[in-house]
């Protein structure tokens, strides 16, 4: 492949992709083609709003009453048969 060639004597450039440019190359690029670049990217998606948790404190005391019994538990077993 010659050094000098173009785009179009390239045959490993694929033509769907010639206008495509990465966001590390639109920093370094004049204004004009980074203006351009941002153009051609698509609206940013809005991340849907969280639905709310389908355990209430009760359940959640529970489960931290688990872990505590599930760690003291042993903890103490151990304490008591030494």
């Amino acid at each position: 492949m010659p050094v000098g060639g173009t785009r179009r004597d390239n045959p490993c450039v694929v033509p769907a992709a010639a206008d495509v440019v990465s966001p590390e190359l639109v920093l370094v690029s004049p204004p004009e083609v980074a203006a351009r670049a941002r153009r051609l990217q698509p609206d940013p998606v809005r991340a849907a709003p969280s639905p709310e948790p389908a355990h209430g404190r009760r359940a959640f005391a529970l489960f931290y009453v688990v872990c505590i019994v599930g760690t003291l538990g042993p903890l103490l077993l151990a304490v008591v048969a030494r």
